[in-house]
């Protein structure tokens, strides 16, 4: 009886115990990487909560053996877990769609630049308890472990940008040979800034435009002497002021290209290591020229050119003059010099015959120059570059000294050449000579008048009239004393050398080439 009683003693108190609730959570899936990265991904009901917890395990970050909890977001056909990390917004696992209809999934780590592709993981999956996970996420929960990695550590945050920074600014010092410090002014960066945005990397642009200067000799002379420190905040607006060695660097987090703005800026505004107002720009430009001699006393320099690369002028210490600019098509080492002629070249180079073409053959490398000829090739001597810099600073630097080249040239049956020349300075394309005569004594003729209509264009002279009809199944003419000559056109770009070295127009002629001492 006594036992009977016991019993439904016992009884009694059990049943009065409530029973312990069921974790709310539904099946989960486990994914796994090649390196042994886990995660468990365990929904909690209900499932139209779009709430999970996630366990990342084995990646050796800091998110190992944390039971995270994450908002499930869908953007189309993409499916992203958000959690926080210090106040940030971070998508640990990512599914997007493959191929057949299949998902592939891509794990992201705090610090770490590239995501691990993990899969589905059928064995994991099913020795996964989902409630374990869940006591897991409770007990970490109230031991503050969550809490101290989601919430925003402003302290942390400051040192870990300020590290990061670090590394930019002792790339600049190694290469510039400074000892440059960096300031942040952490007044002008606000906690959602801090959040939001790589502080680190918006202040780093002044010193990625430092290094890219000290790349060369004057840019590393003028950092060294004008740049000691640099501080950096946050304002509406990009703006850049260097004054008694003190670089002050205000970046925006909306604007663009900012490496690009105070490249421009110091290369503009910095002064050159020589003083006296010289800006770094210029002595850039000086910098970037090169300059060959024959030993003779003439020089041929080599000036950076935004389109074509270099351009050239030639001449003395005293007076360089411009080298016409080549076809867009060619590299400005080439110029047009029809009086050497190289039968070995392409006649038809893109539209060009190269034959009447010559060029300046300069290799840093090699601290080698020459100048080709047609198919004559002069050694130079390549100037020290302190040099070089000397002779075009001191040499003045001319136009090229051709006023009129060759429009139209035309023969009679009595082998008279008619040559046309047209103005070669800008703004005297429409003006014109007229020379007459045979092959090596052409006369220029005195003009009286001009007219050019959409039939063609009479050149009026005291002898005669040369009506001249380019491109024209008609015959051009000339009219003299009312006896008319009709004419057979002759290519001008055909018949360079021609032109140049027999008809005697151009003997002696300077044409403000390196071939023009040769």
């Amino acid at each position: 009886m006594r036992a009977v009683l016991a019993m439904f003693i016992a009884v009694g108190v059990l049943s009065s115990v409530p029973a312990q609730a069921a974790a709310p959570v539904e099946a989960g899936k486990v994914f796994s990487g090649k390196e042994g990265e886990l995660v468990a991904v365990v929904p909690l009901s209900p499932v139209e909560s779009k709430k999970a917890l996630l366990r990342v395990q084995g990646t050796g970050s800091e998110l190992d053996g944390k039971a995270l909890p994450y908002d499930v977001r869908e953007s189309g056909d993409y499916v992203y877990y958000t959690t926080e990390i210090r106040g940030r917004s971070f998508s640990t696992l990512i599914a997007r769609p493959a191929s057949g209809g299949t998902r592939s999934y891509t794990l992201n780590l705090p610090g770490k630049r590239d995501g691990i592709s993990v899969s589905y993981d059928d064995d994991r999956t099913k020795a996964l308890k989902g409630e374990e996970v869940y006591a897991l996420h409770q007990k970490q929960k109230a031991d503050g472990t969550l809490t101290k990695l989601m919430a925003f550590d402003r302290k942390a945050e400051v040192a870990e940008a300020e590290a990061s920074l670090a590394e930019p600014v002792k790339s600049m010092n190694a290469k510039c040979g400074t000892s440059v410090k960096v300031a942040i002014d952490w007044n002008s960066i606000s906690d959602e800034l801090l959040k939001s945005y790589s502080i680190a990397s918006y202040c780093e642009s002044p010193f990625d435009a430092l290094e890219t200067l000290c790349a060369t000799p004057e840019g590393k002379k003028a950092v060294l002497a004008h740049v000691k420190d640099v501080s950096c905040r946050f304002g509406d607006a990009l703006k850049l002021e260097v004054q008694a060695g003190r670089v002050a660097w205000t970046t925006a987090k909306d604007a663009s290209n900012q490496e690009t703005f105070a490249t421009n800026y110091f290369t503009e505004n910095l002064e050159s290591a020589r003083g006296q107002g010289e800006k770094l720009s210029e002595r850039l430009r000086l910098e970037k020229i090169r300059v060959c001699t024959d030993n003779k006393g003439h020089y041929v320099a080599l000036m950076p050119h935004e389109r074509q690369t270099v351009q050239l002028a030639y001449g003395d210490d005293k007076k360089l003059v411009q080298v016409a600019s080549p076809p867009w098509v060619l590299s400005g080492y080439h110029f047009l010099e029809p009086r050497f002629f190289n039968k070995t070249m392409n006649s038809s180079f893109r539209g060009l015959d190269m034959r009447v073409y010559s060029e300046v053959e300069l290799s840093d490398e090699k601290k080698t120059c020459a100048v080709r000829c047609g198919d004559r090739t002069i050694p130079f001597t390549l100037l020290e570059s302190e040099k070089a810099q000397e002779l075009v600073q001191k040499a003045t630097i001319e136009p090229n000294p051709q006023q009129y080249v060759p429009y139209a040239l035309l023969r009679d049956q009595q082998g008279r050449y008619y040559l046309v020349e047209r103005g070669f300075q800008p703004g005297q394309e429409r003006s014109f000579r007229v020379y007459i005569g045979p092959k090596g004594n052409l006369q220029q003729q005195k003009m009286t008048d001009i007219v050019s209509d959409s039939e063609g264009e009479i050149f009026a002279t005291k002898k005669g009239e040369l009506r001249l009809l380019l491109d024209r199944a008609a015959s051009s003419t000339w009219l003299e004393k009312k006896k008319k000559t009709e004419l057979r056109s002759v290519p001008v770009d055909e018949n360079l050398p021609l032109i140049y070295n027999e008809l005697g127009v151009y003997t002696g002629a300077r044409l403000g080439t390196p071939c023009d001492d040769q």
